[in-house]
């Protein structure tokens, strides 16, 4: 069981203290923090956490990534540090000042549509069991469900009333929440959604088919359509804009006895016409041409449409553009009946979770990480993809990039085969049932090839240079550390430093140099390099053991003054690639020893010890051997490729 009280404690060390926190928020998988210094961040250590399976920095926020435990975190988090617990949307409005004007845009749309998926999504689900129940050839070869069991036609009935209605009042939904989002009365906002949809009015539906039938209001000659706006978005949102702005104002200019009374009837009466007479026919015309513009692109050529949606789709959750998708997958079920974008880029969520699973197998000898790709695998195939984008896939980039790839593929097969969806339904293992039965085979189909194919792309890149990991053979045993430079070897109990000399620092070996280059000693990355002085740096090796490689003793002092680092930090090196160029003559002027010392200050945890080479030995940078590493009997040591 996790430690949370302990990873709490550790989480708020590494994020720079409690000071440095401004205020924290959470939602369903992560902690959202507003941090006063996000250079104080340790991301490498705060990423060993048991409970933190990733962190990013994301429309002014840092973002831990714990999972579903993240209330008891969060609640323990606020306890430790007595950090300002503030909403989501209080959070969001102090990271949002750190966005461009699109940001902007994405999120605000992403605010408003987020809090009615819930509804959005189970209607969707509903409408599936509806299809499941009604349709022909799933259960009876050539009758449905409840013909074949009449007494369940009234279960069904109930079933289709209950999964229609979020459609059929979606303006009151989009009222609701835009106007919450805005600053204004929400109520109102439902009252407007409800007079867009009010049965008074021709239905959009029967208004598309037939516009010459539909009456009019005679308004001093103006005659206005009494159509009205079911399954639109953009209209609603529009107009949820205007009725806040005028709310606010007859707030601000209707003295307060009289606010109660004029202030709903006034702006409802105002935002009411501006939406029959100019609002509401512009802005359906601009939504209906965006629904027209994707529905003939998947019909000129659907194999392009879908891989091309298909390969950005990943990429547009990073950033929050899948935001604006939403709306126009609304406006479609709303207008259409169906949805097209939908099913092409859900099997981008099984591919997310494909990718982890992968991961967990090559990650297999890593303990913590196993751990996450799992989690984060099992989460995508539910639906929640955060934890696999954030804590796996896009931090080990090619598992990422497998996943746009194989995206590609899917969404060009459910294009080509213009497999479409009753609305925006559940994702992962249970999103077919928003498919229409009877493309349920090309649908699964796509989903499997498409989680077949990621998992081949994973194992494929990983043995590749998009595995920077294996760039620098993290996949290889080390055995030997090399020398680090020319010259001749010095026992670290030796060195006239006693923090070296103490082995403070940790055990290790020391060489007189010949030659002024510190070379890497194995593979690993570059995870220190000392600013201003360039005189030490550090590497973490692919076993977890971390090696410090300081030149000569106090050269601090020399600020700079004959180092020239030739590498920078979170480079991945080969063995005997120069790290840092130096002046062994300056070092010496300055009254300094000259003396370059490989210190192991955290050995990996399957290393039982490292043997060091004897004192007074000629060594070759890159080539002789001064440290040999001995695992610990039936270790998990990384594996040779």
């Amino acid at each position: 069981m996790a430690d949370i009280k302990g990873d709490v404690t550790k989480i708020v060390d590494l994020i720079g203290g409690k000071d440095n926190i401004e205020s924290a928020t959470h939602c369903i998988t992560r902690l959202r923090l507003i941090l006063k210094d996000q250079s104080k961040v340790n991301d490498k250590e705060l990423e060993k956490v048991d409970i933190v399976q990733g962190t990013f920095l994301a429309g002014g926020q840092f973002q831990i990534v714990i999972g579903p435990s993240v209330p008891k975190v969060y609640d323990e988090f606020i306890k430790q540090t007595d950090a300002k617990a503030e909403s989501m949307e209080a959070v969001k409005t102090e990271g949002r000042q750190k966005q461009n004007w699109l940001q902007q845009l994405v999120r605000l749309l992403g605010d408003i549509f987020i809090p009615i998926i819930p509804a959005i999504v189970a209607s969707g689900l509903l409408m599936g069991i509806n299809n499941v129940l009604s349709n022909k050839g799933i259960f009876y070869a050539k009758a449905s469900f409840i013909q074949m069991h009449s007494s369940w036609a009234g279960v069904n009935d109930i079933i289709q009333l209950i999964a229609q209605t979020s459609f059929a009042f979606l303006p009151a939904l989009i009222g609701w929440s835009a106007v919450k989002k805005f600053g204004g009365n929400p109520l109102l906002g439902i009252v407007l959604g409800l007079i867009l949809v009010n049965p008074a009015l021709t239905s959009a539906y029967t208004y598309a088919a037939n516009p010459a039938a539909t009456p009019t209001w005679n308004l001093f000659g103006w005659h206005v359509s009494q159509v009205g706006y079911q399954g639109q978005v953009i209209p609603v949102l529009v107009a949820a804009w205007m009725l806040v702005k005028l709310e606010k104002f007859f707030e601000k200019h209707i003295p307060d006895t009289l606010q109660l009374v004029l202030v709903a009837p006034l702006t409802l009466l105002i935002t009411g016409f501006a939406s029959f007479l100019v609002v509401g026919p512009v802005t359906m015309a601009g939504a209906n041409l965006i629904t027209k513009g994707v529905v003939s692109v998947f019909n000129a050529v659907p194999i392009l449409g879908g891989a091309l949606y298909g390969f950005i789709c990943a990429p547009l959750v990073i950033t929050g553009m899948h935001h604006l998708f939403l709306g126009v997958n609304l406006q479609m079920a709303g207008t259409l009946g169906y949805v097209t974008l939908w099913p092409v880029g859900e099997p981008v969520t099984m591919a997310q979770g494909a990718a982890c699973l992968a991961m967990a197998f090559i990650f297999r000898k890593d303990a913590k990480k196993k751990n996450v790709a799992w989690s984060s695998g099992l989460s995508s195939f539910l639906g929640i993809t955060e934890p696999a984008i954030y804590g796996v896939n896009l931090k080990n980039r090619y598992p990422f990039l497998a996943v746009m790839l194989a995206g590609t593929f899917g969404g060009a097969w459910m294009g080509f085969w213009q497999v479409r969806s009753t609305s925006v339904g559940v994702g992962g293992v249970l999103s077919f049932l928003s498919v229409f039965p009877k493309q349920w085979g090309l649908y699964l189909a796509g989903e499997i090839m498409t989680f077949v194919l990621t998992i081949v792309l994973v194992f494929a890149f990983s043995r590749t240079k998009l595995n920077a990991d294996r760039r620098v053979g993290a996949t290889d045993t080390v055995h030997d550390l090399t020398a680090f430079t020319t010259g001749t070897t010095m026992a670290i109990e030796d060195v006239p430093d006693k923090m070296f000399s103490s082995k403070q620092l940790g055990d290790g070996v020391a060489i007189v140099p010949t030659h002024d280059k510190l070379v890497a000693p194995a593979n690993g990355k570059v995870t220190v390099m000392m600013q201003g002085s360039n005189h030490a740096c550090g590497l973490t090796l692919n076993d977890g053991t971390e090696i410090l490689l300081h030149i000569g003793v106090d050269t601090v002092d020399m600020k700079g003054d004959g180092f020239t680092p030739l590498v920078d930090v979170n480079d991945y090196v080969k063995a005997g690639q120069p790290l840092i160029k130096f002046d062994s003559k300056k070092i010496k002027a300055a009254g300094h020893s000259d003396v370059v010392i490989m210190a192991i200050t955290n050995k990996g945890n399957d290393i039982g010890s490292i043997d060091y080479i004897k004192s007074d030995q000629t060594v070759k940078a890159g080539k002789s051997v001064v440290g040999d590493i001995d695992y610990i009997a039936n270790a998990s040591a990384p594996a040779t490729a």
